[in-house]
């Protein structure tokens, strides 16, 4: 059986970690083994050193999920004129699916905690930590492409790149 010597040379180094490591041992040159163990930590939570100014937070940015106004933005106009006729002036993209009548939400909302915070029925744990969590609703952008506000969200500009 014929071998190349890049082959001969690869399954030769194998060969030659295992022996090089039997003489280290052997002269104990190797690491002592409570070296090789990794270290216990202990991972409970603790109670904080103290409360001050938040230096750090997560943002947690989920594009597709649901959206805001089916979770935590009731719109009571919309409410009164759920089923009824839009008043003001409407302009088709498609003529063909054109309709005035008004949908108003889906889900039931309601205010929780001391802060008032409304949330709809879909999400009623995020309703019993409403005193817990911080809503903000003044996010904006000048851009009213979905893409371009994304990157305008995470960096700070609406261009793609550097």
């Amino acid at each position: 059986m014929w071998i190349d010597r890049r082959r001969f040379l690869q399954s030769a180094g194998g060969a030659g970690g295992v022996a090089l490591a039997t003489l280290l041992n052997e002269q104990n040159l190797l690491a002592t083994s409570s070296l090789l163990h990794a270290t216990r930590y202990d991972t409970k939570p603790k109670p904080p050193q103290g409360f001050g100014q938040a230096k750090a937070m997560i943002s947690m940015f989920m594009q597709g999920g649901p959206s805001h106004i089916d979770l935590f933005d009731p719109k009571p106009e919309l409410m009164k004129l759920d089923g009824k006729d839009f008043p003001g002036e409407v302009k088709y993209d498609n003529a063909a699916d054109a309709s005035r009548e008004v949908m108003g939400p889906q889900w039931k909302f309601k205010k929780y905690g001391q802060s008032g915070m409304d949330f709809s029925e879909l999400v009623p744990f995020m309703g019993s930590i409403a005193d817990e969590i911080t809503m903000i609703r003044s996010m904006k952008t000048g851009v009213n492409n979905h893409g371009q506000s994304i990157y305008a969200l995470i960096n700070g500009t609406a261009l793609g790149g550097r």
